[in-house]
């Protein structure tokens, strides 16, 4: 975790565009997401809406593992000012989108490959129109090929969904798994999205 004044110096850094950007079809359109170099373990995300604060919500409340090293740098408006204050939990699940950049530092993490992708297409990514007897049939399927812990977590996350549903929609697909490149370690990343 940064102190304040490192995050405080990375987003002077950022909004003086002293990060290189990545470009990445699949971050940009699949996350909503810029991406920027952040040395050699990590990258800075930019991120245009509130789904990563939902998911750091769920990561914090139930205690998640299967997930990237995640933390929010801060947050800026449109006009490259600095907002001082977060937002609360209240706000975060009001139901309301927001206008401010959220800036996060992440560790460096690869996309799967298209099998990894085509099965979570498959199998995760619409349990929401399933009923509970086929998503229990889909994890286990996920614990068979990918572990109990993955499975797991990704039922916790299902819950924690169905838990803000008023809010939140469910938007865990292929692309939003990734692996830890040393590892190989499959990890979940952005979930949810907001119910519109």
């Amino acid at each position: 975790m940064k102190t304040d004044a490192e995050r405080k110096d990375i987003l002077t850094h950022f909004v003086n565009d002293d990060y290189e950007q990545i470009i990445c079809d699949k971050c940009m359109l699949t996350f909503l997401t810029n991406v920027y170099a952040f040395g050699t373990e990590h990258v800075l995300l930019e991120k245009r809406s509130l789904g990563l604060e939902y998911f750091c919500e769920a990561i914090k409340t139930l205690n998640l593992t299967k997930t990237p090293k995640v933390d929010r740098i801060g947050i800026i408006d449109e006009g490259d000012t600095i907002i001082p204050v977060s937002p609360s939990k209240k706000e975060i699940f009001s139901g309301e989108e927001t206008d401010y950049r959220y800036i996060y530092v992440m560790e460096k993490l690869e996309h799967l490959g298209d099998k990894d992708t085509e099965f979570f297409n498959k199998s995760v990514k619409e349990m929401d129109w399933r009923n509970d007897n086929e998503r229990q049939k889909i994890l286990v399927v996920v614990k068979e090929q990918y572990g109990e812990l993955l499975a797991k977590e990704i039922s916790q996350l299902y819950d924690f969904y169905a838990q803000y549903k008023n809010v939140l929609a469910w938007d865990l697909h292929g692309d939003n798994l990734m692996k830890k490149r040393e590892s190989g370690e499959i990890v979940v990343i952005d979930p949810y999205t907001r119910r519109v």
